[in-house]
């Protein structure tokens, strides 16, 4: 099976990084991330092809792999285009190839904010039946009508998770005191940065035992130093928000993560059949946010590492390469 992951903005990091944990494990799949921008940071994983900076002979290239592609995923999070599907028409506009009128699975991933503001829009798109499986990001799904092919997707980046490394990263930093709380924010006034700090600043922590970091605006390199020595991490106040990219990277980190995350459990039900979040979830409310770090903040070292157990035993399970393989192949053939 050949998949083409297709996007017109960056935020096909996501994309591109499901296009290489497919390739990586699967022996039957073989998946491409064609964009037309290249990524603004700078990530591990890039593209395979940009297609507004690479030369022609990798268009080409690209133009021939989305032929020979069983499966197109596309992210359309653009602008409305009432009689087609915008990241299609820009595809057919640079390479000459009509993917709607193919004969193959086309797929959209709805990733963000423009679909929750035209969310009747597209699931009333007028061809709409041309689409074989709507995929949405975690908070987005709970907006959509739940038909059939309407399925969540994980926000995800690809590690090589282990469980006993987890776990042993997590020990010793339970071993170090004062125990970092870091947020860092891809924009501190989307992310509710304000109100976390004045929530942190109320809670008068006792310096001996935590300390508040946060930055904005960091290299990515420093972000993840960060949150290798961080315990715990504060993701966001926001009301429109679920967890990202940040938070499931802070997982990676052995942070215990704090995300409005709620509004994930009924996508999260529909895949694992069990009202699991590997978050530390709350509400979008001052006082939500507050108990819930007042809460976690005064656990034992053998709580916390109880926690840490079950989020670890859990991010394990659903976001194993091989579950994600599994998963591609069930939502692809079914």
């Amino acid at each position: 099976m050949k998949i083409s992951f297709i996007a017109e903005n960056d935020w096909a990091n996501v994309l591109t990084e499901y296009a290489y944990c497919l390739n990586k494990h699967s022996k039957d799949i073989e998946a491409k991330s064609i964009c037309c921008t290249p990524h603004p940071f700078n990530y591990t994983l890039q593209h395979d092809y940009d297609l507004y900076s690479c030369s022609e002979e990798q268009k080409l290239e690209a133009k021939q792999f989305l032929k020979e592609s069983d499966v197109i995923i596309f992210g359309e999070e653009g602008i409305i285009a009432p009689t087609n599907y915008r990241a299609l028409e820009i595809f057919k506009n640079i390479l000459g190839i009509d993917l709607l009128n193919s004969n193959k699975k086309l797929c959209i991933w709805h990733p963000g904010t423009l679909y929750r503001d035209n969310f009747q829009f597209f699931n009333n798109h007028p061809l709409r039946y041309k689409i074989y499986k709507h995929f949405y990001a975690m908070d987005l799904y709970r907006l959509s009508l739940k038909q059939d092919n309407d399925w969540p997707l994980h926000t995800y980046q690809y590690y090589d998770f282990n469980y006993e490394e987890y776990i042993k990263d997590f020990k010793s930093k339970l071993d170090k005191k004062p125990w970092t709380i870091l947020h860092i924010p891809s924009t501190s006034v989307k992310k509710g940065t304000s109100t976390i700090n004045q929530i942190i600043s109320e809670l008068n922590l006792d310096s001996k035992k935590f300390q508040y970091k946060t930055f904005t605006n960091i290299p990515h390199a420093q972000v993840i130093q960060e949150k290798t020595n961080s315990l715990f991490y504060i993701d966001q106040f926001n009301s429109a928000g679920a967890y990202g990219v940040a938070a499931v990277e802070s997982l990676f980190k052995a942070n215990l993560t704090f995300s409005p995350s709620w509004n994930s459990i009924e996508a999260l039900y529909k895949i694992t059949n069990e009202y699991e979040v590997p978050f530390i979830p709350y509400e979008y409310d001052i006082n939500s946010l507050k108990d819930t770090l007042k809460t976690y903040l005064s656990l034992s070292d053998v709580e916390l590492l109880n926690l840490a157990k079950a989020i670890g035993q859990w991010f394990e399970k659903e976001y194993s390469p091989n579950n994600i393989v599994k998963c591609f192949k069930s939502l692809l053939n079914g």
